[in-house]
């Protein structure tokens, strides 16, 4: 099989898209209108998005060895698919613009403390570019190999923290249209395992491999959620204020002894995953654009992500402000449209049909040429 990975490799992809856009500005943004129950909204989300893991699973249970786009165009033609791969690219773009946006201005306000972003764009974009290049495989290799550094920096952060715990927050002081306001207006920080199904050809799963991807999932949820709980006990009413909850955790116990400042930890942390995020989304925005565009190759791909990256930095990344307006008006709608219908409507059409075991279910224009000429020559 063609750059298949491992289940390890796959469930590291997974607990790596769960971390992302959720560790630094989300939580102060769901606690703006749900307070402290943006802790159950995250809860709820994750519990939904789990359903579509599982759809996953189903799907590649019945399309063993099928590609995304084989499937597609089995279920919905050729045109409809054209279109979600077009929307896939435009959903997965985004992603990568907003994981850029919160990182950068992280890093200026904690490291640089000035104006740097032709020095971000120049560190961050070769290295994307080349991650996608590359190839799935060797990407998720590298990110296998730092995973659990960045996870053991993870759970160091979340255990430094506890040290200067004080008291929960206070739950259920929301009502149920704010809570429902904020789960749909942040709900494209997830989408998780949307990824999954554009590399379904490219993994082979095992009950014992889908243990295994899950208990990564578990893992990275786990986690998540104590990020979640510390935060909003420790800033229990200017959580709006904190856009940066992985540090901020930490600000009570920065120095530590002769140790000096520790938040080194939540700053290398979260450069390794936003690194590590924007690779897998960039990859699949290639994915999808390649799938879209067949005659063009990746390199187009890259080139078009390049420029589209620099006009919304332009006009989105470099206006903070204009970035966060566009997650919670109009992103949420194509997340609800691609990670929530279409994962259901596949399970729905796939849920009669047998496991499809052959290579190719969908015949090329040169199998058609070949049985359009044979054809002929039986007349003849």
């Amino acid at each position: 099989m063609k750059e298949s990975i491992s289940s390890r490799q796959l469930g590291v992809l997974c607990a790596v898209s769960i971390f992302a856009n959720k560790i630094l500005l989300l939580p102060s943004l769901l606690y703006e209108n749900a307070k402290s129950d943006g802790l159950f909204v995250v809860g709820l989300l994750f519990l939904v998005d789990l359903l579509i893991l599982f759809s996953f699973f189903h799907l590649k249970k019945k399309f063993p060895v099928q590609s995304f786009k084989e499937i597609l165009i089995y279920f919905f033609g050729k045109i409809v698919t054209k279109v979600i791969f077009l929307a896939f690219a435009v959903f997965f773009m985004f992603k990568v613009f907003l994981i850029y946006s919160t990182s950068f201005i992280y890093l200026k306000q904690q490291v640089y403390q000035g104006e740097f972003a032709i020095l971000a764009i120049i560190c961050v974009l070769p290295v994307i570019n080349h991650a996608a290049l590359t190839g799935l495989r060797s990407m998720a290799r590298t990110i296998e190999m730092f995973f659990y550094i960045v996870a053991f920096g993870f759970v160091l952060c979340l255990a430094i923290s506890t040290l200067t715990y004080k008291s929960s927050p206070l739950f259920f002081t929301s009502s149920l249209g704010d809570f429902a306001s904020t789960a749909f207006r942040h709900i494209f920080s997830f989408g998780d395992y949307l990824f999954l199904f554009l590399i379904i050809d490219k993994v082979t799963l095992t009950q014992k491999d889908k243990k295994r991807v899950l208990k990564y999932v578990f893992f990275a949820i786990f986690l998540v959620l104590i990020l979640f709980f510390l935060f909003y006990s420790l800033y229990q009413i200017t959580a709006f204020m904190h856009n940066n909850a992985l540090s901020d955790i930490l600000i009570f116990s920065v120095v530590f002894n002769a140790v000096g400042r520790i938040d080194i930890i939540a700053m290398l942390t979260i450069m390794f995953l936003a690194i590590f995020q924007m690779e897998l989304f960039h990859y699949c925005f290639c994915d999808a654009f390649v799938n879209f565009l067949p005659k063009l190759n990746k390199i187009f791909a890259i080139v078009t992500f390049d420029i589209f990256f620099f006009i919304v930095y332009l006009m989105l990344i470099g206006k903070y402000e204009n970035m966060v307006i566009q997650v919670e008006v109009w992103l949420p709608y194509l997340t609800i449209m691609l990670n929530y219908l279409l994962p259901l409507l596949l399970g729905l059409f796939s849920f009669k049909k047998k496991s499809v075991k052959n290579q190719q279910i969908i015949p090329n224009d040169e199998e058609k040429r070949e049985e359009k000429g044979m054809s002929e020559e039986v007349k003849i």
